[in-house]
């Protein structure tokens, strides 16, 4: 019986669900007249400078007009292990395929395949029946590589859409043999739709299924309803996708129990969330939703120590013992998601999958094979773009089984995303924030103070984990270091009495504890951007330290020295270079505060008013960020005065419902915002431009 009424109530949501979107108001996520979505925080620019420093190092590496593909083993995707590397490169113009691997056995021969795999319902990033699959030939051993090269027919490269590259065992077809592969990204895929004349528009959609909607009955139009497509999903050009992107990452819940990306990752609040920003919400909110849903109530989160230290609870390493195996971690912002903050060093003990950093500790995104949504199997390798999928379960359940939508009728908690969906979220994702980080051998501040925190800076230690503030060590690659920072006595969640077991970092052993309980890892946190650090706080993974000072004098610590990372780089600071090394680190928030809302003013200027006063509003909430990091700092009273004097322009700008108006308000307050900056900066660079 109570079976029986999980899946009458199931059925109900699924139709719930269906009819509004099929009887609202209209504003459906499908359709001709589909009107794309505000970009906001978003900024197409800032995506295009991503991508165009992604490809002008990749061309460089891999050739003009070439797509070059690294193979290697997956956990998910490979059905046998062999411990191969190598490259698949693919010449967009002539046709010409170079295949070159090392380290495979060589005494047995390899086949490699190039695959177009079909799109649809029940599809999958496996190799099945359907799929167009290429043998393009096989390996021959030359020295210590196995090369292949050959051409393909030259009327088939203005629509490639080479999704995989496969080696298998010779004679084996990739349904039956897959040893080592190679994925297209985001990135692959707009530099493939540059070159073949459609930049921003992504071949790979899924496509409705080809029986007509007059002939499908009610629930196959309801199903349909649910499962918005991929031509829905990604708009035409980038525009478009980060504006999908966006209102997925804030609007869609996906079937869960009332989330969404931005409860947590808030627009108006530096895209992260605090105590102090929750005390500012009702009690309804579902970031609260542990507190109203009774199925939520254990082992969900832990309310008292979210809203006084703003610490989410985590099950990094897995659902298995609720009881004990979890983390509570605070929300780190996703602004400046550049691309040395995503990938990973390969000198610090950690090894790929995940092939991106994200999360505290670096492993947040989830590897492994899940099925999508739309039914496509999605092999998950630890990318940005994998991220929504360990979100969904992690923090949009109904209860806590955690079980996916499979098939009408079945209870679920949530449904997983679609991969176009996965697509344009992290398209949004990228396009936040700074394009690049300061160069601080050029930026050149006013103020005694900031300018003898800069000179710290650059020489104490602190360039050396956070190359120009960013999150790069040599300027290229992020890393994890064990900084002691879990071995800080007196931690604020631990004063509560309330459960909080220790994090240990980066993977899932060693387990330390009693009866391999909790800390699972090896005890390394990922290094975070400071530029953004200042209005960002708490800080650190526990959200242990509250100001941006005592963030800088835990550096000073005995925690800091006496931790693997303190033993390389000691630091001895005291209590005025504390002050000025974080002063530095205000003047740079602010200036990044000030760059942003300049960005979102000249957008707003060219917006219809709805959209102008949404981005104004965002402007607005950058400018109250930089004054209270100002002020905090007690630092240039003169700049303070000129940002309040510009929110007030924006303020009117935002009420006024003429154009005209409203943008000549919002050039004065740029041209105050210029004024302020020339109060902070003797010389600026082009990371703080606007």
């Amino acid at each position: 019986m109570k079976l029986y009424s999980l899946k009458l109530i199931a059925i109900a949501l699924v139709m719930a669900c269906a009819l509004f979107v099929l009887l609202g108001d209209g504003e459906t996520s499908s359709g001709a007249e589909k009107k794309y979505a505000s970009t906001g925080f978003g900024n197409a620019e800032t995506l295009m400078a991503r991508y165009q420093a992604w490809e002008a190092k990749y061309v460089k590496e891999a050739g003009a007009g070439n797509i070059a593909l690294p193979l290697g083993p997956s956990m998910t995707f490979s059905t046998e292990y062999v411990a191969g590397s190598g490259q698949a490169k693919i010449n967009l113009h002539d046709g010409k395929v170079e295949v070159s691997v090392e380290g495979l056995p060589r005494d047995e021969s390899w086949d490699v395949w190039l695959i177009d795999e079909l799109n649809g319902p029940g599809s999958s990033i496996l190799p099945e029946p359907g799929d167009t699959m290429m043998n393009l030939g096989s390996l021959k051993q030359e020295g210590e590589q196995a090369k292949l090269e050959t051409t393909l027919d030259p009327a088939m490269l203005p629509t490639l859409d080479p999704d995989v590259v496969v080696v298998t065992r010779k004679g084996k077809n990739p349904t039956e043999s897959r040893t080592l592969a190679g994925n297209m990204t985001l990135f692959h895929e707009l530099y493939l739709s540059g070159q073949q004349g459609h930049f921003g528009t992504i071949n790979d959609r899924v496509e409705t299924p080809s029986q007509e909607p007059e002939e499908r009955g009610l629930f196959g139009r309801m199903i349909d309803a649910i499962s918005p497509t991929a031509s829905a999903q990604i708009g035409p050009g980038i525009g478009g996708l980060i504006g999908d992107g966006r209102k997925l990452f804030f609007n869609e819940q996906f079937l869960g129990n009332g989330r969404t990306c931005g409860t947590c990752h808030r627009e108006d609040n530096n895209l992260t969330i605090d105590p102090e920003f929750m005390a500012t919400l009702p009690p309804s909110d579902a970031l609260f939703v542990a507190e109203f849903n009774p199925n939520l109530a254990v082992n969900f989160e832990n309310p008292v120590l979210m809203r006084n230290f703003g610490l989410i609870l985590e099950n990094v390493d897995g659902f298995g013992n609720l009881a004990t195996k979890f983390a509570m971690r605070g929300v780190p912002h996703t602004l400046a998601l550049l691309d040395n903050t995503l990938t990973p060093a390969n000198f610090d003990g950690t090894t790929t999958p995940p092939n991106e950093r994200t999360g505290w500790s670096g492993d947040g995104a989830p590897v492994g094979l899940f099925t999508l949504f739309d039914g496509t199997p999605h092999n998950a390798q630890g990318t940005l773009l994998d991220f929504a999928i360990g979100a969904v379960i992690q923090h949009f359940p109904r209860t806590l089984n955690r079980q996916p939508f499979t098939f009408p009728g079945l209870p679920f908690d949530f449904r997983l995303p679609t991969l176009a969906e996965l697509v344009a979220m992290e398209a949004f994702q990228k396009s936040t924030g700074r394009r690049l980080d300061p160069d601080l051998s050029v930026l050149v501040l006013k103020g005694f103070v900031p300018d003898r925190g800069q000179q710290l800076f650059l020489s104490v230690g602190c360039n050396l984990c956070h190359r120009n503030a960013g999150a790069s060590v040599d300027n290229i690659q992020n890393a994890n270091f064990n900084t002691g920072v879990e071995n800080l006595p007196d931690q604020p969640a631990d004063l509560t009495g309330e459960l909080n077991p220790p994090d240990g970092g980066f993977g899932q052993t060693p387990c330390t504890g009693p009866g391999g309980s909790p800390p699972c890892g090896n005890g390394t946190f990922n290094t975070p951007v400071v530029v953004e650090a200042a209005d960002t706080g708490p800080f650190f993974h526990n959200n242990a330290i509250e100001t941006i000072e005592g963030a800088v004098d835990f550096y000073d610590s005995n925690a800091f020295n006496n931790s693997p990372a303190g033993q390389i780089v000691p630091i001895d600071l005291e209590a005025t270079q504390v002050v000025a090394i974080a002063a530095f680190l205000r003047v740079l928030n602010t200036l990044e505060n000030i760059r942003s809302a300049g960005d979102l003013e000249k957008r707003a200027i060219l917006a219809n008013l709805a959209d102008g006063r949404e981005l104004i509003g965002l402007s607005i909430a950058e400018l109250t960020d930089a004054l209270e990091v100002l002020n905090g700092g007690g630092l240039h009273p003169n700049a303070q005065l000129l940002l309040q004097q510009a929110i007030a322009l924006d303020t009117q700008a935002r009420r006024t419902s003429n154009l005209t108006t409203r943008n000549n308000l919002l050039n004065q307050a740029l041209d105050l915002k210029k004024l302020a900056v020339k109060d902070m900066v003797a010389v600026n660079v082009p990371a703080f431009d606007f």
